[in-house]
């Protein structure tokens, strides 16, 4: 009996495994079929949880992994594609999703697996732009003809005594529970632990009471993938982790106190034990769904309690442009200097992350890197707006103006990246081991006063510079070209008698600082020429000239 046994199991992890690549891989050929609309499609459906939801749902059913939708909105969370908040409802749906695969199992689509094998064969090898379609669909099919496979297999030891003694030790609800757990934690996959559980039950190898806990175990193996992505991702990409957690965790013990109800109320709506199974996983998950949908606000505060940390991590959303651009065209132009002074500030905001690592280097943060990405964001959404405006029938003074916004934007997009290459040039030093002199660390706080001083005088008083803006900008620009000059002479004195361990990088520091300064004294000049032109009447629209 013991061979039989040993017999089993090397027939089924074969099935397993390729179960375990039929997602992997039809999970990987959607995403590249899709390309950036996947993503796209996620940060389109996320304004409202609601929409989130059915976005979350929605991939999770396309790409058959909850485990890659959780991942890839972490992922987007990380980056500032979209808040923590917009997260949410992806999470929820992303739960509702997989119970596709479990209501397809249970109607039997295995029985039609090689068709979708032979279909997703023939059109991977014809020419053509549908080509590209057929390896996803081969490996749908390849999913369900393993789990088949499987089944095949358990049929004939559904009356084996040593197998329904070994599933007899899963004798307590907690156990079936940790149970589904593990095996969602071993093969990175609730699908893999929901389809054998359900293959299982079909074979009668598990009744419904053992296969509904080991379900919720499932849940709660899901999100330790999410969870270990996030450990060294930003503040808002571990609250979506852990709210992936605490959603799965929360509704386990929401609904462990009615267990046997729930039980109860799955076997009275009938069907064979598979798709009672699969019925179960439905209403588990969409019950949750609803439950935090209607408490999402109190559920968003609990985590950010749990999580706590920094509340300023970027989020790549214009602040100030909006969609459809306004016909008003005045209304338009002056969403697009809005929106160039919201680009001007972020330069501060590095400044601030600068003082920040000197000061303590543990403190550098990747947010670095975004703010310098959010910038060319905003860029690009400024320009777009802006060649769009462009496209009107436009007095030649606000055709002017929108060439000299677009290039001010671009200088403003330079200035965030210089400034963002000093804090990278400061914090190599640091990871190297090397500690700046306090003659250095004092020579490059004291060169970015005026640079610091004239961002903030531009952030401030952009689109229009006042003469006594400019002839203050135009002060501590001399202060600086002064104070750098004055700099690298203090510096060469201390390199010539081995004062200084930072060596070559504190020149780049300065040349980065001078280049700062350049890029500043150009907006200030373009700025300057904007305030030479004809300003914007209150209330002129101006129609596309094709719609005229």
């Amino acid at each position: 009996m013991v061979l039989v046994s040993w017999e089993l199991v090397f027939a089924i992890i074969p099935g397993i495994i390729l179960f375990l690549y039929g997602i992997e891989q039809f999970s990987r050929e959607v995403q590249l079929a899709a390309g950036e609309y996947l993503r796209n499609l996620i940060q389109g459906l996320t304004r409202t949880p609601l929409r989130g939801t059915a976005a979350g749902a929605l991939v999770t059913s396309v790409v058959q992994s909850s485990t890659a939708t959780t991942v890839i909105t972490v992922g987007l969370v990380n980056a500032g594609i979209i808040s923590f908040a917009a997260s949410l409802g992806i999470i929820f749906g992303a739960n509702l999703g997989t119970t596709l695969t479990s209501q397809l199992i249970a109607l039997n689509l295995t029985t039609f697996a090689p068709v979708f094998i032979l279909i997703g064969f023939v059109i991977g090898i014809i020419p053509g732009r549908f080509r590209i379609f057929g390896r996803p669909i081969f490996y749908f099919g390849l999913v369900f003809f393993s789990l088949s496979l499987i089944s095949g297999v358990m049929a004939p030891y559904r009356t084996d005594p040593q197998l329904i003694a070994l599933v007899g030790l899963l004798d307590s609800v907690f156990l079936e529970i940790a149970f589904g757990f593990i095996i969602t934690n071993i093969f990175q996959s609730s699908s893999v632990t929901t389809g054998l559980v359900v293959v299982m039950t079909q074979n009668g190898l598990l009744t419904t009471e053992t296969a509904i806990p080991i379900l919720l175990g499932a849940n709660l193996g899901t999100p330790t993938t999410s969870l270990l992505i996030a450990l060294r991702m930003n503040t808002s990409a571990k609250r979506a982790a852990v709210a992936h957690f605490l959603f799965n965790f929360l509704g386990v013990l929401m609904f462990l106190p009615i267990l046997p109800l729930f039980t109860n109320l799955i076997i009275s709506l009938g069907g064979d034990a598979g798709q009672q199974v699969a019925n179960a996983h439905l209403i588990f998950n969409l019950a949750c769904c609803i439950v935090f949908l209607i408490l999402i606000r109190p559920f968003e505060r609990l985590v950010m309690r749990v999580v706590p940390g920094r509340e300023d991590d970027v989020v790549f959303v214009p602040r100030h442009l909006q969609r459809p651009v306004p016909a008003d065209t005045s209304a338009a132009v002056r969403q697009v200097e809005a929106e160039i002074a919201h680009i001007l500030t972020i330069p501060k905001d590095l400044l601030a992350e600068l003082e920040s690592i000197i000061d303590d280097p543990k403190k550098y943060s990747a947010q670095v890197h975004q703010l310098r990405n959010y910038a060319r964001y905003l860029d690009g959404q400024a320009s777009e707006v802006a060649l769009e405006i462009s496209g009107r029938d436009l007095p030649p003074s606000v055709s002017e103006r929108l060439a000299g916004l677009v290039r001010i934007s671009k200088l403003a997009q330079v200035l965030a990246d210089q400034t963002g290459e000093l804090v990278e040039i400061v914090h190599q030093v640091q990871e190297r081991g090397i500690v700046l002199s306090d003659a250095s660390r004092d020579a490059i706080q004291y060169a970015l006063v005026p640079c610091s001083m004239n961002m903030k005088a531009l952030s401030d008083a952009f689109p229009y510079l006042s003469d006594s803006v400019n002839d203050a900008m135009r002060a501590q620009d001399d202060l600086l070209r002064e104070t750098i000059t004055r700099q690298y002479g203090e510096y060469l004195d201390r390199f010539a008698s081995h004062k200084t361990p930072s060596g070559t990088e504190f020149s780049r520091a300065l040349f980065q600082i001078e280049g700062m300064a350049a890029t500043i004294r150009e907006i200030r000049k373009s700025a300057r020429v904007l305030a030479g032109l004809p300003e914007m009447p209150d209330h002129t629209i101006h129609p596309p000239a094709g719609n005229a």
